[in-house]
This record gives structure tokens, sequence and C-alpha cells, in this order.
């Protein structure tokens, strides 16, 4: 009975206490054993157990004290007879309703537990105490096993209750991300432990990650941190930068899901091999490419390593198709490579980015992606953009039920005014944050290391003449990718590339990431008929696909100008194009008919160069 009783004692104060759900209590029954421990911690330590029998759950009753909103945190960790850890108890800000709490009763990972033997408790804690009450077990029944489906039941409810925990304070504290299920939260702690080399560290809820802008805690207080004019944005540099939406296309490969091992560095390297390649050649050839080749060939295995690991052995060796290397989350032989691989890439070299700034990072993210190493974390992703956090900006934060926002205010958001938040594709597969991508603020001292790939993509699928260069915009400037301009561009082309062939308005990009603003134009991609009597002042972009007839009068005014590039066409038709000034490049058409007519402007001379389609049926050019 007295067993009994102390747990009775314990279940009805659940409600006032932190994890206060069923799903994190063990359940009453004559097999559990309590015994008091009324031991205090405040830094990490390990005890062993004495308990000589299979236990099917363990909890532990007791006080959590964390020290501050920021950097506080404290689990609790049982270790089985393999060596295997089982989470018992996590706490820190978010998690936390108040800086200190009572838990009763609680247990994460080992309120269902499949007759473990319990080997010893290990507490975790920075810059906060633990007060361990007492511990709570369940006796195995040799003849009873524990049902798959019950065990996968209690953790999708302990998840969605953690995930409400979040975003209710979240929303409470006006913090700029919110959580969710995710491919990394529905991880068991060993398997986490195991994706970041054996020591997981503290992620503060990122796990959990749906969208926004998450925050990695730092050691330093805020007068510090707002005095460092190294992690401070620049003024001259554009506030915002994204390689999924550049020149109107996303360059960015679908994100992948290293799984448990410890390989972030090698997913790092190559997805943004990945990415270069498709800037490389300018389109989307979306190369999916081996990270087991890196793994493997290189020895490394689930060890962990460096993305100059991976990019030196690329350098000399290529990598192959995922197709023929497939990824297995373990050391595979190198010789299980396929022979004759669908395809092989090779990069010319790769160099490290200069952190004494933050503007030397994003100077090299304008030219590509970037590999970055967060220190806190041991983990390696790819920096695909960046956003430069200013009053009044609007952030938008996505979970599974509802987008919700935040408006950055200059008394809930002070701490991160004009910082960076880095625009990072992570290796956690699509079902974490935005498809795999999350934007996190880093202080500049706690990223480890970044780099950058330089030169030709070499391979034996493709070569420089594959190289697309096109003026997709119609603006007169010609984009061909991240390398220098090849030799298949148009004589004519600027030798300065375009900064945005999307937008017919913006030409180059300056060394800040801001465009160089054009006179207002249209681009024309689809057929357009101009059929009243009007005037434009807009400069016209006729590209491929993309036709203008005018059967009415138009008059060109102002800076207005015609550019028909390759692929496009002009047709007057019965009509009159007045004023004209017009350009037409090799490959473009213009066609008369119906007795339309062309009257040049002032000072213009109607010119058509070699490779124009020029037909007149009817009508005249004056």
């Amino acid at each position: 009975m007295k067993r009994l009783f102390l747990l009775f004692l314990i279940i009805p104060q659940m409600a006032f206490s932190q994890y206060n759900a069923k799903s994190f209590c063990l359940e009453a029954s004559d097999e559990v054993v309590s015994k008091p421990i009324q031991m205090s911690f405040s830094k990490d330590h390990e005890f062993n157990l004495d308990i000589n029998s299979a236990v099917s759950g363990f909890s532990i009753t007791g006080k959590a004290t964390l020290e501050n909103n920021n950097d506080s945190y404290i689990r609790v960790l049982l270790k089985d007879d393999y060596n295997y850890d089982h989470l018992v108890y996590e706490n820190y800000p978010m998690l936390a309703d108040e800086l200190s709490m009572e838990f009763n009763n609680t247990a994460i990972e080992t309120v269902l537990l499949d007759s473990i033997i319990p080997k010893s408790i290990r507490i975790e804690c920075h810059h906060a105490t633990l007060e361990l009450n007492s511990i709570n077990y369940v006796r195995s029944k040799p003849s009873i096993r524990m049902s798959a489906s019950r065990v996968a039941s209690v953790m999708k409810s302990q998840g969605q209750f953690i995930v409400e925990k979040l975003n209710s304070n979240l929303e409470k504290r006006k913090a700029l991300w919110r959580a969710g299920v995710t491919s990394v939260s529905e991880m068991t702690y060993e398997e986490k432990k195991a994706m970041f080399g054996g020591i997981l560290p503290e992620l503060y809820g990122f796990d959990y990650y749906m969208g926004g802008i998450f925050v990695i805690p730092e050691e330093e207080d805020l007068s510090n941190r707002l005095n460092r004019s190294h992690n401070r944005d620049s003024n001259d540099f554009v506030s915002e930068w994204d390689w999924r939406n550049r020149h109107g296309k996303n360059w960015m490969t679908p994100a992948k899901n290293q799984g448990s091992c410890w390989t972030c560095w090698a997913f790092a390297a190559v997805g943004v091999i990945e990415a270069y390649t498709n800037l490389f050649f300018n389109k989307a050839l979306n190369p999916n490419l081996s990270e087991q080749e890196i793994i493997s060939c290189t020895q490394t295995g689930c060890n962990g390593g460096y993305e100059s690991t991976a990019f030196s052995y690329i350098r000399t060796n290529g990598i192959v198709n995922e197709l023929c290397f497939p990824y297995q989350q373990a050391y595979i032989n190198c010789s299980e490579k396929c022979e004759v691989p669908d395809t092989q890439i090779f990069i010319n070299n790769y160099q490290y980015i200069n952190l004494n700034s933050e503007n030397s990072i994003k100077q090299a993210l304008f030219k590509n992606p970037l590999t970055i190493a967060v220190g806190p974390w041991a983990h390696s992703m790819v920096i695909v953009g960046y956003k430069t956090i200013e009053i009044g900006d609007t952030i938008y934060m996505g979970n599974q039920q509802e987008i919700s926002y935040e408006i950055i205010d200059s008394i809930q958001h002070q701490n991160i005014i004009g910082r960076t938040a880095w625009l990072t594709k992570n290796c956690w597969g699509p079902n974490f944050g935005d498809n795999g991508c999350s934007y996190v603020i880093v202080d500049i001292g706690n990223i480890w290391r970044v780099l950058t790939i330089t030169g030709n993509i070499t391979s034996p699928n493709f070569n420089s003449l594959d190289i697309v260069c096109e003026d997709a915009d119609g603006d007169g400037y010609y984009f061909w990718g991240v390398g220098p301009k090849p030799s298949n561009c148009p004589s004519w082309a600027p030798d300065i590339p375009d900064g945005d062939d999307s937008n017919i308005n913006y030409g180059a990009l300056d060394n800040y990431g801001h465009l160089d603003a054009l006179p207002a134009g249209i681009t024309i991609k689809t057929p357009v008929t101009y059929s009243s009597n009007s005037s434009t002042s807009y400069r016209l972009g006729i590209v491929n696909g993309g036709s203008l007839t005018i059967t009415g009068t138009t008059t060109l005014t102002g800076s207005s100008k015609i550019r028909v590039c390759e692929g496009g066409i002009l047709i007057v038709d019965g009509g009159t194009l007045q004023n004209a000034d017009i350009t037409m490049v090799p490959g473009s058409t213009l066609i008369v008919r119906n007795n339309g007519k062309i009257n040049m402007a002032t000072g213009q001379v109607f010119h058509a160069p070699r490779g124009v389609i020029v037909n007149i049926e009817s009508g005249e050019i004056n």
C-alpha cells in the first residue's frame, strides 16, 4: 500500500506542474516503486542506479529552476545496460511558463519502456538548478511486451503537447518562430544524438521549428552584443537575399535527410555543389548527387567531418549521382559505388570566407550559396540567403495549423534589430521548417567556418557550350550563371551580367546586392495585341515565346523603345508603329503586313543584323 499511496500523492498534483498531461505520467500500478533522492544539481552530474530488475517505466519528481530566459536548460537522461540514453525530462525557457517550476511523476521517452535495465542517471544543467526529490519506476512483467502502437500513440500525444506549449509561450513572448511536428522532433533522443555525433547539443526547441526566425542562444549579455559592431549589418547592403528566388528561379535542390548519422558536413557540401551546378550552367539541372560517396570514399562514415574534406575529394575524384551510390546512413565500402554513373561532377576549387565580418559572408553569398558550420551545435548547413531585421518588418511564421506573423518593434525585439538572420537549407528533410529551410540568428563568434566554391564545373555530361546565355527579360542585359562570360554569349551582350534576368526594370548588381534601376519596362512573354490607338512610354522587351502585334496606332514616347530578343516576334498588321526605336537581335522576327507602317523616330534607323528574319508582306518602314 505504501507504494500506491506515494504515487497517488504525486498524480493529483500534475495539473499544477510542468508536463501536466497524462501522457507524461506513469500509470498507477502495484508494480510502481518510488525512491527518495533529495539531491540538488547545478552542473552536469551522473550517478548509478541500484535497480536490479527490468523496468517498463521510469519517472522523476522535483523542481527545475532556470537562471535566465536565454540559454538556460536542464536535461535528465536514463542510461540502460546497452548504454542507450532515454530522455526522462527536459526544460528550457520556451518550455517553461515560469523560470522555476515543479514537476511530478514526469517521464518523456521513459513513460513506456520495453523492459530495459536501468544503469545510471545523467543530469545536464546549464545556468540552471535541478532539485531531484525522487525517482519512480515500474517493474516489468516478463509475460507482457510493450505494444508498438501504444508507444507511438503516447509519443504522438507528448509531441502535440510540447508543440502547443511551445507555441503558447512563443506567442506570449512575441518570439519570431513557431513550432510543429517535424522530421526531427519525431526522432528519439538516441537517434538525435547519433545525428550529432554522439553528443546532442541543447536545441532549445529548434527540432520543432516550422517557420519564422530562430535565435540561437548566446553566452553574451544583451549590452555587450549590441555594442559589437562586427555583428551588425552595414546599411550599405541590401536587406534581403534568397537563392530560392533569384532571376525568377529557385536554384536550390530539394532538402534531403541525413537521418541518424553525423553527416551534415557532407550534405552541406553536396547541397552547395548541386546549387552551384545549376547556377554555373544557368539552367535547372538539379543534380541529385551522392553524399554516400563522400562519407564512404573519404572513410569518415558517420563520425563527422569537414566540408573542405568533401570539396577536396570532389575536386580530385568528382562526385557521382545518388542512384550510383545511394545514401544508407552508415559507412559502406567505397567499392560499392557503381562503375558507370549517370552523372559525375567535378569542381575547380573552394575557399574559406573571412569571418571578421558578416559583410564578407554576404558578398560571397551574392555569387552563390555557401556552407556554414554553427559552433554551438557542431552542425553544418547551406547558406541560401539572409534577412536583416528592421523595425516594421513583418515576420511570417508557419505551423501545421495556420500562418501567423509578428511585426518587429523597437521594444519587444530590441535585441535582434539590425542583426542578420541567415536563411539556411538543412539536411533534415522537407518536413522540417519551410521545406527544409530555416532562418537562424547566430553570433558571428559562434560561426566556425564558411566555405564557397570557385571556378568551373566540369563533367563528362556537360561542357561550356551547355551554359545558357540569355536575356530572359528583354532589357539588353544577359545572364550566364556564376562563371565568366562564356564564348557562346552573343557578341553584343554586355560584359556585365544582368543582376535580375526576370525583371526588365533592373540591370547590373553591385557589390552590396543592390540592382541598377532601369527605365520602366514591360517584358512580353506571350502573344499580345495592341489594337487601339495609344501611346506608351515603357521599354518593351519581346522575349522567346512572346509576340507583339500592332493593329492600331501605337506611338512610343519619352524613353520608350522596343527590343526583340531571340525567339521574339514583332508584327505590324495593318496598324502603325509611330516614333519607333527598335533593336532586333539575331533569332528575332519582324513581320509587316496588310499595309502596316513603321515610322522610325528622328535620328533612328531600322537595322536588321544577320540572323534576323524580316518579312514585309505588305507595308513599309520609314
